[in-house]
């Protein structure tokens, strides 16, 4: 009853309805928060707390607090030709230099502005960093005045009269013009990359990493307190890249135009997703646009009737990402610390194009039925309501299976699955209310010129009868003739695609390979990727995804006697734990090399002799909080291999293997150190697990889920298990093309399809794909009660056949329209859905569905002859 009492609702109050939802539209639009202000983005920084690499990571910033870096960008300069002579060594230098400025700007302002520490020893370490950071870019270029007159400015605030006059002079005879001017920090515009050190091939320590053994490219590297998918990567990363440009210029007039030089690290490979995923988002919103008007001008060939939708859709989807982003701050309520919901970029694709695909599907059904109700009754706000009455149940049901299915996810542990998927639904259940509410109140209002221009009710009504409405007829009079034959052709046909995913699956736990390579996602025309692969001729794969080893044991002392010699142990049974280990950093091995004696009359061993007790060395190798010194030694492990691949994750198990085993035979207490490992491998390692697992908690949670939502709604149990199986069946099928088709397309470069794609089919699939299953159903149920079984099941498929082939096609376009992205995985989910939708629509629904309706009629008393004739 509730349905009947809303058509009459929203026909007697339209305007009132309209203005209610442009007053809320307008509300959206003016008050806070944007979308883009409380968006997040990243996959690494949302893993459980309780995840190994997160532990090792929070035990590392509190062993290690003044090392705050958490991404890099790295400067390369490399040559094919030769190995990089002292010219390009020094061109190289001066690149570095003005970052080394920059730097002691950055910490010296740090230190300036804090409240503590402004006199005594922690206000001069601090400045001491600075003045180190002032002194090598000096060192760098002794063209560049900049620090020399930083270094006087400093020498100024401190009191130190004699430093202050020699640096001023030596900046003076750089720069005659500066003679007379006052003393202040240079340059105004310097590089703010919130970087924390800057490391270049003369640094203590690290230094030595950043020149490769052949000799043909050296590194300049910016750690930055940045995350890796921060979003002031992207302003960071456009900067980072106009300075490479500067740069090239500077090659050419200097005659150096063999110089290969660009940007990479984990602050720019972020920073080029994050670019990548903006790009995306906007070309999803315009060709989804575009697809859905083109479209919906073909089916209703009334520009006028464009309005109902298209409205319909743009108010939903203001509002929902409104309240969407309001969730997001409802933790800085007193009491509701609690509620921490997150909403992230990408969550924005799917929002688009579900709400524009279903939102239209809802549309189409809702004005679908009122062109029935319009031919029949002829008065335009009694076939309103009667449309509305006729549809209200289905759209709810069809609505409620993708919401529920999507709420699912909130069970997954990995943050971003478990935000995601309930931001998703909640939108979709605004875009439901505006469709039963907004929709019919403009199509009341609008009145004849909704018909515009066909003229008048009448004339649009017999204009606009199902386009192949016979054919449909047809075809279900041939389903109903021989349901049996049809249905298993269509499935031996289908099975032979689809039967690798399900064996697989049956056998394995996985129904596809898949890639946790974020790097493989970005497109080989960013920098940061072109740049990282060409370095890859030069430095181990695993460079720029090092391992960082943390040997803690509170009952031993790494930095005596025995606790050094433990370290070298160790470093030793990690060089034996894989091949494709090819340095160990260790406080014992500064140069990373591997243990063994040495001599100082090599300049190697006297490098290193030096190194053991220096400043740096115990900084970096030896924990610095007062409280865990002594407790906690670092190792740092570069491998020959891609960090993010599967190889890398196998090395990695190797190495903690070899250590268990390896710290198993210490005397005590050092038999009881534990290891915690950090960097790139360990995430991607924890990111599959915890994704692996809730991939299969969702799957289950939204197969119970759907299928109880269709029972409520239809109170047919085996016909809601057959549709579950045959959506079933079309995901198997759709994985097995998807994997095809992008195996076909990169040939060599295909390793397998992004981690995102199975789980996200699965859900958007199993949930949307119902929705045809549920219009079909219902209308056919329907007309059985009037016509009988069978000619009510052929009634049911010839009145549906148009629209809900509109609706999938509809669908399938808001899909397609991810394609014309730039991430690869956005993509490959767009493919995937779109290749799903097509199936449900012209298979599950249209054959699958129908043939087993038919079969059903056999063993069912029908109270009414078959007929082929039954009127459209």
């Amino acid at each position: 009853m509730f349905f009947p009492w809303l058509g009459k609702f929203v026909v007697r109050f339209s305007l009132a309805i309209i203005a209610f939802w442009t007053m809320l539209t307008l509300a959206a639009v003016i008050l806070p928060p944007r979308w883009n202000d409380v968006t997040l983005d990243g996959d690494l920084a949302f893993l459980p707390a309780n995840m190994p690499s997160v532990e090792a990571e929070k035990l590392f910033q509190s062993a290690f607090p003044h090392r705050q870096a958490k991404s890099q960008l790295v400067f390369a300069i490399s040559r094919d030709d030769a190995p990089l002579d002292e010219d390009d060594l020094r061109f190289a230098d001066h690149l570095a230099s003005p970052l080394q400025n920059a730097q002691g700007i950055s910490l010296f302002r740090t230190e300036s502005e804090s409240e503590q520490g402004r006199a005594g020893e922690e206000q001069a370490k601090p400045f001491e960093y600075a003045i180190d950071a002032w002194d090598e870019s000096a060192l760098l270029d002794s063209h560049n005045w900049y620090p020399l007159w930083n270094l006087a400015y400093v020498a100024q605030k401190t009191g130190d009269t004699d430093a202050m006059q020699q640096y001023q002079a030596q900046a003076i005879s750089i720069n005659p013009e500066l003679k007379g001017k006052p003393l202040a920090l240079v340059p105004e515009d310097y590089e703010k990359w919130n970087q924390f050190d800057v490391l270049t091939r003369h640094t203590q320590i690290r230094g030595n990493m950043l020149t490769s053994k052949d000799g043909h490219a050296v590194l300049v590297v910016v750690e930055s307190r940045n995350e890796f998918m921060a979003t002031d990567n992207i302003r960071v990363l456009q900067e980072a890249t106009q300075y490479v440009y500067q740069w090239r210029e500077k090659a050419k007039e200097a005659g150096l135009t063999h110089l290969q030089i660009g940007v990479t690290g984990n602050a720019a490979i972020g920073g080029e997703m994050l670019l990548a995923a903006k790009q995306s988002i906007a070309n999803t919103e315009l060709y989804t646009i575009l697809l859905v008007i083109i479209i919906l001008l073909v089916i209703y060939r009334a520009p006028m009737m464009l309005a109902v939708p298209l409205l319909t859709i743009a108010v939903s989807f203001i509002i929902s990402s409104w309240v969407v982003a309001m969730l997001t701050q409802v933790h800085l309520l007193p009491g509701m610390e609690w509620f921490d919901f997150k909403v992230f970029k990408t969550s924005r694709i799917f929002i688009v194009v579900i709400l524009f695909g279903a939102g239209t599907d809802f549309c189409l059904f809702l004005i679908g039925r009122y062109r029935e109700e319009l031919a029949e009754c002829g008065e335009h706000a009694q076939a309103v309501s009667r449309a509305l009455t006729g549809v209200g149940e289905a759209l709810t049901a069809s609505a409620m299976t993708t919401v529920v299915g999507l709420g699912m996810m909130f069970f997954a542990d990995f943050e971003k699955y478990r935000n995601s998927g309930p931001a998703i639904g909640l939108c979709l259940l605004i875009t439901l209310f505006t469709c039963l509410t907004l929709s019919p109140a403009i199509m009341k209002f609008l009145g004849p010129v909704i018909f515009w221009p066909w003229g008048d009710t009448k004339q649009f009504a017999e204009q606009s009868k199902p386009i192949g409405a016979t054919w449909w007829h047809h075809m279900a009079v041939f389903i109903c003739r021989r349901p049996g034959l049809t249905l298993t052709a269509v499935v031996v046909l289908l099975g032979i695609i689809g039967a690798p995913s399900i064996y697989r699956r049956v056998t394995t736990g996985k129904s596809v390979d898949v890639s946790y390579d974020l790097f493989a996602d970005l497109g080989n025309d960013r920098m940061a990727k072109q740049t990282a692969l060409r370095l890859r001729k030069h430095f181990p794969l695993g460079e720029s995804g090092p391992l960082t080893i943390l040997l803690v044991n509170p009952d031993g002392k790494f930095d005596d006697y025995e606790g050094k010699q433990i370290i070298s142990d160790v470093a030793t049974a990690i060089y034996t734990a894989n091949d494709d280990i090819v340095r160990v950093f260790t406080s014992q091995q500064p140069l990373g090399d591997k243990p063994s004696k040495f001599s100082v009359s090599t300049g190697r061993g006297w490098n290193k002799l030096m190194l053991l007790n220096h400043r740096r060395t115990k900084e970096f190798f030896l924990a610095q909080n007062p409280n865990q010194r002594g407790e906690i030694a670092l190792a740092r492990v570069m491998f020959d291999c891609n960090p993010f691949s599967n190889q890398a994750i196998g090395l990695l198990h190797d190495v903690e293997t070899t250590l268990q085993e390896k710290i198993s035979t210490f005397p005590p207490p050092w038999n009881k150190t534990k290891i915690y490992i950090k960097g790139t491998t360990p995430s991607i390692r924890d990111l599959k697990l915890v994704t692996t697992r809730d991939q299969t908690r969702i799957e289950r949670g939204v197969i119970a889920a759907v299928f109880l939502v269709l029972v409520v709604i239809l109170r047919r149990p085996m016909v809601c298990a057959y549709m579950i199986l045959s959506v079933l069946f079309s995901y198997y099928v759709t994985l097995g093309v998807t994997e095809t088709f992008f195996r076909l397309v990169y040939a060599d470069t295909y390793h397998a399809l992004d981690w995102k794609v199975p789980l996200f089919l699965f859900v958007i699939l199993a949930a949307i794909g119902q929705d045809y299953n549920v219009y079909l159903a219902t209308r056919v149920f329907e007309e059985q009660k009037r016509l009988g079984k069978t000619p009510g099941l052929i009634r049911g498929i010839t009145t549906t056949g148009g629209i809900i082939t509109s609706c999938g096609v509809v669908m399938a376009g808001t899909f397609a329209s991810m394609c014309m992205g730039t991430l690869l995985g956005v993509i490959e989910i767009g493919f995937a859905l779109t290749v799903g939708v097509l199936l449900d629509t012209f298979v599950v629904r249209t054959i699958m569905l129908p043939c087993f309706l038919a079969l059903m009629n056999r063993f069912v008393k029908d109270d009414a002859a078959p007929t082929t004739s039954t009127s459209v």
